[in-house]
């Protein structure tokens, strides 16, 4: 059954026959390229200044073929200008070197991860999310990225404050190798208030947090689950002839019980958003219902109709008919075949129209392809306003000065409540589960391909170990840089088995660390945590540290080294920085060859002076993690950012570092890995 056949009987009432030929036409089109500037907000302006200075005003009267071709325009909902939409076909790029510029940036600041490719619906969630830095935002199925990148940064939205924001971001995903995927998306944000975590999102644990009677909540929540896909028909010609109707039956039970665990995780007066990729009301208002239904009004559809003012959408249905896998219509499900009921949860059916009502399930988001030039996306946004789990009763208890019961505290300290299940009771063929399948209830049974993997057995990450905060390491680290005394000490940590000298020590946030000394913390799958702030030297250096610095790291360490370790230079001196490899002290200014000679040997930063950054129209400062040998210096940073502010600066690209030199860089690490191997198996 082809997809354009089901979205074109109009029985199901999606769209009027007059407004889907208009929707029927743009999906047969090529998907608009639409980016996000990503990053603190400080990086985000500054790209934003270039994008707008330096692009735009040349794609401003391009001709190909006697056609105007359309400029790069910012996302109209999108606040600040900091999504972009292209709608410059393949073609155009090739034949406009304006364009093939314009392309040639996005690709390098896209690999340097100051930009993202993300399609614009997908931007809607976070946004309605309303999230403040103080906040605990969970993101239940968070792979690959894109999404939970805009909450991190939503968390930071401080930044320009320099203050370390007291919330943060768990990213969770079913799928361990996906999980991944989270660390690489969220690596150029670099938070101390993030982490990523592999687990079934149905059965997301519960983590009690010291020095509280009742486990974790949080105060956003995010449910972007597994769906069949539909809604990206533009760029995945795939559904065209795969899509099936049987995918949104399969997914439909697992879309509730991970949307109802995501509200029992959710605080009292919290917000929570459902969002799915899909047209089809089974995932998307079915679920919505049923959960509401589940929840018995401590869960709110809320209107969110005045945000986004300029996202165009459509209201929520409160009615609609269930397909089967031939394409079949289906009014209640009492016409469904008895032997066929198995694989209609009853759930999947519209409510009354009294109850769609006093849902008010019209509240609920539908974006259509044909609206703004998008692809397709289904989003409801909730608040928590009655109690559902102990944890809230409690927390309401706590509130109104009332005693908390033992009981309820018995109670929450059980694990995910039970999530009710979506089949019929009255089944027959429910309990019945010694009877043979037949090769058709086999293939029905198989998992849909964009349905997640359970977690990976047998895969044990290394540990996540808090550093005592009188060690010798940060002992050196903290004399050797001059550290201020206002930095955390405590909130260090280290991934190495058996408590081994790790290469490197991350720092996380306060709300992490409570997290890590959790005594539940156990049970909690983590993939990743924390910033690298130092990494260990693969030889030794006379007299310096054993520490290098990280690039990620100097946004959190800028403001408290002291001035011994800091090199000042001008716009020239950058380019000799960032170009050339390894460029000898004699190459820089008299004035700075002096301060550079007084320095010892090991890491500075290297800071743009005032006047520089004016001239080179930097919104803030820009500082780089500096190797200062005896006679020459290194910018210690990746090739893909090294390149980004080399072509954005100074239209050039950095020298290759010599062959002999990482030859040696990597021989050097090898042998100081295994001497510390060595000396731990002696201890």
């Amino acid at each position: 059954m082809g997809f354009s056949k089901i979205l074109n009987s109009y029985t199901q009432n999606i769209l009027s026959e007059e407004e889907f030929e208009e929707f029927y036409e743009y999906i047969k089109t090529i998907l608009p390229t639409t980016f996000r500037i990503t990053g603190s907000r400080t990086t985000a302006l500054e790209i934003l200044n270039v994008v707008q200075k330096n692009y735009v005003p040349k794609l401003q009267n391009i001709v190909i073929d006697g056609v105007k071709i359309e400029p790069p325009k910012p996302l109209p909902f999108y606040p600040e200008q900091f999504a972009w939409q292209v709608n410059a076909p393949r073609l155009v790029v090739k034949k406009s070197p304006e364009f093939q510029e314009f392309h040639k940036f996005i690709v390098t600041e896209t690999e340097a991860g100051n930009m993202s490719r993300q399609e614009a619906v997908s931007m809607v969630p976070p946004l309605l999310m309303d999230i403040k830095p103080h906040q605990w935002v969970l993101d239940m199925c968070a792979a690959p990225g894109s999404k939970t990148a805009q909450i991190i940064e939503a968390v930071h939205s401080n930044d320009k404050l320099n203050e370390m924001p007291t919330g943060l971001v768990v990213a969770n995903d079913a799928d361990y190798k996906r999980s991944h995927m989270l660390i690489h998306q969220s690596k150029r944000l670099q938070s101390p208030c993030f982490m990523a975590t592999n687990h079934d999102g149905s059965q997301f644990p519960n983590i009690r947090l010291p020095d509280t009677s009742t486990p974790w909540q949080f105060d956003r929540v995010l449910c972007d689950v597994p769906c069949s896909g539909d809604g990206t028909i533009r760029k995945n010609e795939k559904i065209w002839d795969n899509w099936s109707p049987a995918a949104a039956l399969q997914l439909h039970t697992t879309q509730v019980q991970i949307f109802a665990r995501g509200c029992q995780l959710l605080k009292m007066g919290g917000r929570i958003v459902y969002s799915t990729c899909s047209f089809n009301p089974v995932e998307n208002e079915a679920v919505v219902a049923e959960v509401l239904r589940q929840t018995k009004g401590a869960i709110r559809l809320i209107d969110v109709s005045n945000e986004l003012p300029e996202l165009k959408r459509k209201p929520g249905l409160k009615t609609w008919k269930v397909t089967d896998k031939e394409g079949h219509f289906v009014n209640c499900f009492e016409e469904v075949n008895e032997k066929l009921r198995k694989r209609f949860p009853l759930t999947a059916f519209p409510p009354t129209q009294a109850e769609a009502d006093e849902m008010h399930l019209e509240r609920c988001l539908r974006i259509y392809p044909h609206q703004q030039n998008t692809g397709g996306f289904f989003v409801a946004v909730f608040e928590k306003v009655e109690p559902l789990t102990a944890a809230d009763r409690i927390h309401l208890a706590k509130m109104e000065g009332k005693d908390v019961a033992q009981t309820d505290l018995e109670e929450e300290s059980k694990e995910a409540i039970p999530v009710k299940r979506s089949i019929p009771h009255d089944d027959p063929e429910e309990n019945n589960t010694k009877k043979a399948k037949t090769e058709e209830e086999e293939e029905e049974a198989k998992p849909f391909e964009g349905k997640p993997k359970r977690d990976v057995p047998g895969i044990k990450e290394a540990p996540f170990e808090l550093v005592s905060s009188d060690s010798e390491d940060l002992k050196d680290i903290t004399e050797f840089y001059g550290l201020d005394a206002s930095f955390p000490r405590d909130q260090f940590l280290l991934r190495s088995e058996n408590n081994a000298k790790g290469r490197s020590l991350y720092f996380v946030s306060s709300a992490i660390k409570k997290v890590l000394e959790s005594k539940d913390f156990s049970r909690l799958q983590t993939v990743n945590t924390g910033v690298r702030l130092f990494v260990r030297q693969s030889s030794p250096v006379e007299a310096g540290s054993p520490f290098r610095l990280t690039s990620e790291g100097l946004p959190l360490l800028d403001a408290v080294m002291s001035h011994q370790r800091r090199l000042q230079v001008n716009l020239d001196e950058l380019r000799v920085l960032l170009v050339e490899a390894f460029p000898t002290v004699d190459r820089f200014l008299e004035s700075s060859r002096a301060k550079l000679n007084a320095v010892t040997p090991g890491c500075c930063i290297a800071y743009l002076d005032e006047a520089s950054c004016k001239q080179a129209e930097f919104v803030g400062s820009l500082i780089l993690p500096v190797w200062k040998g005896k006679n020459s210096l290194n910018v210690l940073l990746n090739k893909k950012d090294k390149r980004s502010l080399c072509e954005r600066l100074f239209h050039a690209i950095p020298e290759a570092t010599p062959e002999h030199l990482v030859l040696r860089s990597t021989e050097n690490q090898a042998a100081a890995d295994a001497a510390r191997k060595a000396q731990e198996e002696q201890e």
